[in-house]
């Protein structure tokens, strides 16, 4: 699955030849409706560089459907977070796209694949890190665990002495770094990726 032009077809026909893999849907971003109603093995996503909030990449994330990232450029603290919001494999785009072929295979046999060249980039940040999840500040994930357990903003606002409007202002910032729309979503991601145990 790619975002089209010529590039973006001879990448899906070398995949074929070189990995020997049936691409059974090869859809562009105004397909989205057909690849909402596919159910494949493995979903490849291809873009330039890597932005989880992709339209493309939101409809097939966090389905049962195993999706692998191909980007030309991948930062550390990218592949965490898409890591985090169900990406199960990565590879970086470059001439042949053998490794991508490589990244579909084993994210198929095994469930997961991230190439050596950036595994050892993403021991070294989450080592830097030293946080669960680096994305979010003590405050908003202090106000996230109050949601998941069901708190109101006022009922918050009262425990952290502060206001209502500057609960909203966090949840916000939770809301723009967690890919989410609303508290209700917050909330499942939250529990789901383990951001918080209840």
């Amino acid at each position: 699955m790619s975002s089209g032009g010529r590039a973006n077809h001879e990448f899906v026909d070398h995949l074929a030849e070189s990995g020997g893999l049936q691409i059974v849907l090869h859809a562009t971003g105004e397909r989205l409706a057909e690849l909402r109603r596919s159910r494949r093995d493995v979903v490849v996503v291809r873009m330039e560089q890597l932005d989880i909030s992709e339209p493309l990449l939101q409809a097939v994330i966090g389905t049962d459907t195993r999706v692998v990232l191909v980007a030309g450029k991948m930062s550390d603290d990218q592949i965490y977070a898409a890591a985090r919001h169900g990406v199960r494999g990565f590879a970086v785009d470059g001439p042949g796209g053998h490794s991508a072929a490589q990244a579909i295979l084993e994210t198929h046999r095994s469930g997961s694949w991230l190439p050596p060249s950036l595994g050892g980039e993403l021991v070294r940040f989450l080592a830097r890190s030293g946080a669960a999840n680096p994305e979010l500040t003590r405050t908003e994930l202090d106000i996230l665990r109050q949601v998941c357990d069901g708190a109101l903003n006022s009922e918050i606002a009262r425990r952290l002495c502060c206001t209502a409007d500057n609960v909203k202002w966090h949840l916000k910032n939770v809301y723009r770094k967690l890919h989410v729309r609303n508290r209700a979503e917050a909330a499942a991601h939250a529990v789901r990726t383990g951001i918080v145990d209840i």
